[in-house]
């Protein structure tokens, strides 16, 4: 067994984590041409939509490119979903090269997910947020020993005293969740929300709690 094929399968068990694979695989082209050796032959990909003058559309395939399939799956989304996008594609390759090879799949990237998209309100699961690592250094409070259901109601009630939520004041979002950060990346305050030209812009006001200037963030429908 090569260096590169025990590196992948440390990935996929667990014992290599998805910061220190990504980084290695920019830097080293043996995992990308290993991984390219094993795709199946007769796989295919997909590529860019095209859209038709009636109104429908449809995708161009062609022969699976783990080069491509690379660069979709981290150019878009939130650092833990890029993870998690790239863990399913590389598993999912292994598993059709490999089918009778028997290896643990790590499942810490996908339950991760899971919780924060249980636990975490969608008015609050910014892109900004998610990155500062406020919702992991959260989660690694909660006591392991506690049952699930138990950490996601501690996550969310220590979530909202973090970031100032009472009640049902929160925003109301036209697009995905801002949420911001202060300069200093701290938790704001929500402080309103006022709509505009009809209705179509929304402008959403927020507090830093150590300076008290106000932060705005603007969305339209």
């Amino acid at each position: 067994m090569s260096e590169t094929e025990q590196f992948v399968i440390d990935y996929l068990e667990g014992r290599v984590d998805s910061e220190t694979f990504i980084e290695r695989l920019k830097t080293d082209p043996s995992i990308e041409d290993w991984l390219q050796s094993i795709v199946p032959e007769g796989k295919l990909g997909h590529f860019e939509t095209i859209y038709h003058d009636d109104g429908t559309w449809s995708q161009r395939t062609g022969p699976y490119d783990v080069r491509h399939m690379i660069d979709t799956v981290l150019e878009r989304g939130s650092n833990l979903a890029k993870h998690l996008n790239l863990f399913s594609a590389i598993s999912g390759l292994w598993k059709e090269a490999f089918p009778d090879r028997k290896i643990n799949f790590d499942t810490s990237i996908s339950d991760k997910f899971n919780f924060f998209l249980r636990a975490c309100p969608d008015y609050l699961y910014s892109q900004t947020i998610e990155e500062s690592g406020i919702f992991e250094k959260l989660l690694e409070e909660l006591p392991k020993e506690w049952s699930k259901p138990k950490r996601i109601k501690e996550f969310k009630r220590r979530l909202k005293e973090m970031f100032f939520v009472e009640g049902q004041k929160y925003p109301r979002w036209a697009q995905e969740s801002e949420w911001p950060l202060s300069p200093t990346g701290k938790p704001t305050k929500f402080l309103g929300q006022k709509s505009f030209c009809g209705g179509e812009v929304v402008k959403y006001r927020f507090l830093d709690m150590d300076t008290g200037k106000e932060i705005e963030v603007v969305q339209a429908y």
